[in-house]
């Protein structure tokens, strides 16, 4: 059965859909940024500093730890951007699924009533038809 509800309840439905892949793909993001750091702060703690006390060598050292810890910095910067980011997308989550579930209240609401008139409906026939056949009963019965 249709409604009046059923092109918003669709339209409701495609908006709380296209959201909720949006908070499917920032986790995904997330969850990449958190396992790159993880990898750069591993490689950072795996480097070694030179045995030989060159000072070259030492300067090439300290600019790559320090080359390191500028990424590792730009990572955790880009993952707070892409935290708030998901709390925002979290809040529109929430707002198009309470949206949703109102037009799909209403929807069902209205598919309730146009249940019950048809079942009241159906219920009158039914008498009806039970009132004529009781009719032609006892009309043929008198006639015998």
């Amino acid at each position: 059965m249709t409604t009046r509800f059923d092109t918003i309840l669709k339209i409701k439905k495609d908006t709380l859909n296209r959201v909720e892949r949006e908070l499917v793909k920032i986790n995904s993001a997330i969850s990449l940024k958190e396992n790159e750091i993880t990898l750069l702060k591993e490689q950072l703690s795996n480097m070694k500093a030179p045995n030989v006390s060159v000072y070259r060598e030492l300067l090439a050292f300290k600019d790559s730890i320090s080359a390191f810890l500028d990424e590792i910095m730009q990572e955790q910067n880009l993952l707070e951007m892409m935290y708030s980011s998901r709390i925002d997308i979290n809040k529109r989550y929430k707002a198009a699924m309470i949206e949703y579930e109102k037009i799909n209240h209403l929807h069902l609401e209205e598919l309730k009533l146009k249940f019950d008139k048809l079942k009241k409906e159906e219920q009158k026939s039914i008498d009806e038809i039970g009132g004529i056949l009781y009719h032609l009963r006892d009309n043929t019965r008198y006639k015998l």
